[in-house]
C-alpha cells in the first residue's frame, strides 16, 4: 500500500498518544501534540528502592526481580487475588485511611484563626480509588498528590480573585468560581498527566464551601497532609495482599530511557526493508514512524522479489493483504511494539500493549 506508515513504540516509551491518520493520504497536516513526560522523564531520578532492605522496600511497592538478569527497577506484576479478599481489604483500607485523616485533623491547631475541618470530603472519593483500583494510573502517587495539590492551588487562587469583588457580589458569583476551578483543574491535570478524579472535588470545595474558603492558602498544606496520610495507609494496607504503588512517577523504565537511541534507518532496513521517516519524543521515549514502500513492507516479514509474479491473481493479492498488510497488524515483540499509523492509541491502550510486552520479557528471562 503506497504511502503506508507504521509506528514503532520502543520499550522505553510510555503513555504515548497517537493521532488518527489515513495511510494513503497524500497530504499530511501538522499534528500538534504535547507530552510533558517527554520533557520531564529525562531529568526525573529513577527509583532506587532496590537499595533498601527488603523489609522496607516491600512497603514502597518494590518487588525483587525473579532473576539477576532482570532490571532492578522493574518489579514483576501483581498476582491475581480472590475477589472476597479484594472486598475485605477495600473496606479495611478505606476505613483506616479516612479514620487516620480525621483523627489527625481533629488535633490540628487553628490555621489563620480558623479551625481545621474534620476531613476534606474529596478524600472520601480518593479512598475508593486507592483501595479498589490500586493498579490504575489514576491511583498512583503522582496522580494522587499532584492532582489534589494542583487542584487546591487552582481552587484557592480562583476564589481569591473572585474575593476581590464586594462580598455580596462574590456570593452571587460563587457558582462561577466553582465551575471555573473545576474546569481549569481538569485541563491542568490533563496537561501534567496527573488526572485524579477526586481532585476535581478538591478544587470545587475550595471555591464553593465557606468552611474551606476561609482557610485560604492554608488549605494547601492540609491537602498535602491528607495526601501523605492517604498514601501511607494505602501502602500499608494494599501491600498486605498486592503491590502498591505500581509506579511512583511513570511506568516507563527511566534507566533504559536514558540509554535509548534514535532508530536508525539502516537498522530498520535489515528487518524489513522499511525506512524511518521521522523520529519524535512521545511519552518520554522514542517513537519511530516507519514508512514502507509498499503494502507488503513490514517490520516482521517481507517477500522475495522472485515471488512477485505469484501474487498477481486477485485472490492471492487478497490473501496477501489479509496476512501481510502492515496496516492490519499490531506487532508486539520483546524489544519493540509496532502499530499501524492510522491506529490511534489512548494512554490506557498503550499501557495494555506494554503489559503484554512485559510478559514476553518475563517468559524470555525464565526460559
Amino acid at each position: 500500500m503506497p504511502g503506508s506508515t507504521r509506528h514503532e513504540l520502543h520499550p522505553s516509551s510510555s503513555l504515548a498518544n497517537f493521532k488518527m491518520t489515513t495511510p494513503s493520504s497524500q497530504e499530511r497536516h501538522p499534528i500538534h501534540t504535547f507530552d510533558i513526560d517527554s520533557h520531564l522523564n529525562h531529568i526525573i531520578p529513577r527509583p532506587r528502592f532496590y537499595l533498601l532492605p527488603k523489609p522496607i522496600s516491600y512497603w514502597f511497592g518494590y518487588r525483587a526481580p525473579k532473576s539477576q538478569s532482570q532490571n532492578q527497577n522493574q518489579s514483576p506484576p501483581s498476582q491475581p487475588t480472590s475477589v472476597l479478599l479484594n472486598w475485605l481489604f477495600s473496606f479495611l483500607g478505606a476505613f483506616i485511611g479516612i479514620a487516620i485523616i480525621e483523627n489527625v485533623f481533629r488535633h490540628l491547631p487553628t490555621l489563620g484563626g480558623h479551625p481545621a475541618p474534620l476531613v476534606i470530603a474529596s478524600f472520601g472519593a480518593a479512598a475508593i480509588l486507592e483501595y479498589n483500583a490500586i493498579e490504575s494510573p489514576l491511583s498512583q502517587p503522582r496522580n494522587l498528590i499532584m492532582g489534589h495539590f494542583l487542584s487546591a492551588v487552582i481552587g484557592v487562587g480562583i476564589t481569591k480573585l473572585f474575593h476581590l469583588l464586594p462580598e455580596a457580589r462574590f456570593e452571587d458569583l460563587r457558582w462561577l468560581a466553582g465551575a471555573l476551578s473545576v474546569g481549569i483543574a481538569s485541563t491542568v491535570m490533563g496537561v501534567t498527566k496527573t488526572v485524579h478524579p477526586p481532585a476535581g472535588a478538591t478544587a470545587l470545595l475550595a471555591a464553593t464551601t465557606p468552611e474551606m474558603t476561609v482557610l485560604g492558602w492554608w488549605l494547601l498544606p492540609l491537602v498535602l497532609l491528607a495526601c501523605c496520610l492517604m498514601l501511607s495507609s494505602a501502602m500499608l494496607v494494599n501491600n498486605l495482599y498486592k503491590r502498591f504503588p505500581v509506579y511512583w512517577w511513570t511506568p516507563a523504565d527511566l534507566e533504559n530511557l536514558r540509554q535509548s537511541e534514535v532508530v536508525k534507518a539502516k537498522d530498520v532496513e535489515k528487518d524489513g526493508g522499511s525506512s524511518v521517516g521521522s523520529v519524535s519524543d512521545v511519552g518520554g521515549g522514542k517513537v519511530g514512524r516507519i514508512e514502507g514502500g509498499s503494502g507488503s513492507d513490514t517490520v516482521a516479514a517481507s517477500h522475495d522479489e522472485g515471488e512477485g509474479e505469484e501474487f498477481d491473481t486477485a485472490e492471492k493479492k487478497r490473501l496477501r493483504n489479509i496476512h501481510d498488510n502492515p496496516e492490519m497488524k499490531v506487532q508486539i515483540e520483546v524489544d519493540r511494539i509496532v502499530v499501524p499509523d492510522w491506529m490511534g492509541l489512548s494512554q490506557w491502550e498503550v499501557e495494555v500493549l506494554e503489559g503484554f510486552q512485559m510478559r514476553l520479557r518475563d517468559s524470555e528471562r525464565e526460559a
